[in-house]
């Protein structure tokens, strides 16, 4: 399933919104990967973006004393572990995992924490 970015989906910070673009491009060109050989280095470029991005949230959240910072890095931690776990063993599952992180998680538990961030 293709996953097509749309402006709503902006959060008002440039850095958080470029990396969330990138993460529906990544998910995409995973989704039209066809075989582990294709689809091996997009999930090396795809745990490293995870990484940085889940650094540059957790750091604005801090900063801004986000009360729901636990919780979200929680997230992000359960996240990685899956995506490590289907890495090596379930590549179809990526798919739903990684349109199921840019549908929901960006435009919902991100804009959450966005929203406070600017309020601050």
């Amino acid at each position: 399933m293709l996953v097509e970015w749309k402006k709503e989906y902006e959060l008002g910070h440039a850095g958080i919104d470029a990396q969330h673009r990138e993460l529906f491009e990544l998910t995409n060109q995973m989704a039209a990967a066809r075989t582990a050989d294709e689809l091996k280095p997009l999930l090396m470029v795809l745990y490293k973006h995870t990484r940085e991005h889940f650094q540059l949230e957790e750091g604005l959240m801090r900063d801004a004393g986000f009360p729901g910072l636990a919780e979200h890095a929680e997230y992000h931690n359960k996240l990685l572990l899956r995506l490590t776990d289907l890495s090596l063993k379930d590549h179809a599952a990526i798919d739903k995992l990684m349109v199921d992180w840019a549908l929901r998680h960006t435009q919902f538990d991100d804009a959450d924490a966005a929203a406070y961030i600017a309020r601050r």
